[in-house]
C-alpha cells in the first residue's frame, strides 16, 4: 500500500516538496559480486537513493509550445520553485522514470512511444536516476525499466542504463515493480470489449494519476500549468476533448474520457493478436514495470 501511494505521488512528479538541487546521494555499499546478474537485481531492490531534479525541461517545453501558458512559462529556469527531490529504491526509481517519461503514439505505427514522451516535465528526474542507478551499478552491467500495457501497445515508457552487453558471457535477472493500478481481474477478461476498456482505464491512471493531479490543478503554481500541459498533449494524441471536465480540475471524468478514446484501439490490438480473451489478459502488463539486468565480465568485452 505504501509503495503504491509513493509511486502514485511520484510519477505525479508533481507533488514532491524541494529541497537541494546537487550531486545524487547514493545509500549502501556496493554488491560483493558484481559480476552476478541476481547480486544487481537485488541491490536495485534494496538499494535507496535520494535524487534531486528540476521542472526546468517540461517549464521550457510548455514556453515554447504555448508561452501565453500562464505561471509555469512565466518561471524563470533556475528558479529554486521548480527544484524537487525524490527518494526511494533504485528499482522504485527506475520505474517511476518509465511511467513519467512514457509517449503515446496512437496515429504512428513505426514509432516506439518511448522515443516521444507526452512532455518534458520529467526529462530531468530520468537523468537524475540514470545518473544514482550508474554509480550504483558500474560499467559491466546493463539495467532497463520497461513499461508498456501490452507487448507493442502504442503507449509505454522505458529507461535503459549502462553500456549494451557483449553477445556472449552475459548474465540476466529480472524485477517487476508495481505502478499502483491493479492488476487485471478474471471478471473483466469475458470479452474483448471488457478487457480493452479495462486496459484502457489502467494506461490512464499510469499517465495521469487522477488523484495528485487533481490537488495540483487546483493550485496556481508552474506545477498546475505542468500538469494542464500533460493533459493537453494527451487530449491531443487521443483526439478528444478534455475542455469541460478541467474547468473544474475534474481530473476523473477527464481520465473517464481519455479511457474511452483509448479502449476501441486497445481493444481492436488485442483482438488481432490474440485467440480469446484469456490470452489477451495474460500479456497484459499495465499494473507493472519490468527491469531487466544483464551483467558480465569485464573479459568477456575483450572477446
Amino acid at each position: 500500500m505504501a509503495m503504491n501511494a509513493a509511486l502514485d505521488a511520484v510519477v505525479c512528479l508533481l507533488l514532491v516538496s524541494a529541497a537541494v538541487f546537487g550531486l545524487v546521494s547514493v545509500e549502501q555499499s556496493p554488491p560483493q559480486n558484481p559480476g552476478q546478474a541476481d547480486a544487481v537485481a537485488d541491490a536495485l531492490a534494496t538499494t535507496t537513493a535520494q535524487v534531486p531534479y528540476s521542472l526546468a525541461p517540461g517549464v521550457r517545453a510548455l514556453d515554447d509550445a504555448d508561452p501565453r501558458s500562464g505561471n509555469a512559462a512565466e518561471t524563470p529556469l533556475d528558479s529554486p520553485e521548480l527544484d524537487r527531490t525524490a527518494h526511494g529504491s533504485l528499482a522504485g526509481l527506475l520505474a517511476r522514470a518509465a511511467t513519467g517519461t512514457a509517449g503515446v503514439t496512437l496515429d504512428s505505427a513505426d514509432s516506439d512511444p518511448e522515443a516521444v514522451p507526452l512532455t518534458r516535465t520529467r526529462a530531468d528526474f530520468r537523468r537524475a536516476v540514470q545518473e544514482a542507478v550508474r554509480a550504483r551499478t558500474g560499467a559491466t552491467a546493463r539495467i532497463d525499466a520497461v513499461w508498456r500495457p501490452y507487448p507493442d501497445a502504442p503507449v509505454g515508457g522505458a529507461v535503459g542504463v549502462g553500456p549494451r552487453p557483449p553477445t556472449a558471457g552475459v548474465h540476466t535477472a529480472t524485477l517487476v515493480v508495481p505502478t499502483g493500478v491493479a492488476p487485471i481481474a478474471a471478471s473483466e477478461s469475458a470479452d474483448f470489449e471488457a478487457l480493452g476498456r479495462a486496459v484502457a482505464d489502467r494506461t490512464v491512471r499510469v499517465l495521469l494519476p487522477p488523484g495528485p493531479a487533481h490537488v495540483t490543478l487546483r493550485g496556481d503554481d508552474p506545477a498546475a500549468g505542468l500538469v494542464r500541459y500533460r493533459y493537453a498533449r494527451i487530449e491531443a494524441e487521443t483526439n478528444t476533448s478534455l475542455s469541460v471536465p478541467l474547468a473544474t480540475e475534474d481530473t476523473d471524468a477527464a481520465n473517464a474520457r481519455v479511457a474511452d478514446a483509448l479502449a476501441p484501439q486497445v481493444t481492436a490490438d488485442l483482438r488481432n493478436r490474440y485467440d480469446t480473451p484469456a490470452a489477451a489478459a495474460e500479456s497484459v502488463s499495465a499494473s507493472s514495470v519490468r527491469i531487466v539486468v544483464r551483467t558480465w565480465n569485464p573479459s568477456a568485452e575483450a572477446r
